[in-house]
């Protein structure tokens, strides 16, 4: 006789809590850059604007999928991976997208060329951009572990109980 699987609800409520948090850090990090550019916003490069677009979509998708799994689909949890993943992408891609984005986080070009200014400067934590930007990254890396685990998606698949059950046919 083979027992039903049980399911951790702790580790789906954790999943889109971190989901939340990665969404929340990389809407106030682009945010606060906006807020850095003040008059500049209008004359900002296309790389930049498609950088802030996709930080903003990618944190919508992960509101999206913390809400369906506070909700209890399955589908959230692979669209907390989803987002999970177009985070690290993001922020691990920004030098390239932005060119010059380096110079939000802090120090001057001269030490170190453009991307590595980047790298360095998010783990340096000398300013807010640097700050929510590795949270982001962390929050991602996390999330892109813990999103799909076994336990998680089989408390999601699990029927609601005490809910509305639907009355047998002929009853």
């Amino acid at each position: 006789m083979s027992h039903p699987r049980q399911g951790s609800p702790a580790l789906a409520m954790l999943s889109a809590v971190v989901g939340l948090g990665m969404a929340g850090a990389l809407t106030w990090q682009t945010l606060d850059l906006l807020n850095l550019l003040g008059e500049l916003r209008s004359e900002m490069p296309a790389g930049w604007t498609a950088m802030v677009v996709s930080h903003f979509v990618v944190a919508g998708i992960a509101l999206i999928g913390a809400v369906l799994v506070f909700a209890r689909f399955v589908a959230g949890a692979f669209t907390l991976l989803t987002s999970a993943v177009l985070t690290l992408g993001a922020i691990l891609t920004a030098p390239i997208v932005a060119d010059g984005v380096a110079v939000s986080m802090g120090s001057s070009i001269e030490d170190y060329g453009v991307k590595e200014l980047y790298f360095h400067q998010l783990f340096e934590f000398g300013n807010t951009q640097a700050t929510l930007r590795f949270a982001a990254l962390a929050l991602g890396v996390i999330l892109l572990i813990i999103a799909v685990l076994p336990p998680s998606l089989n408390w999601l698949r699990r029927p609601r109980q005490g809910g509305y059950s639907p009355q047998q046919a002929g009853w």
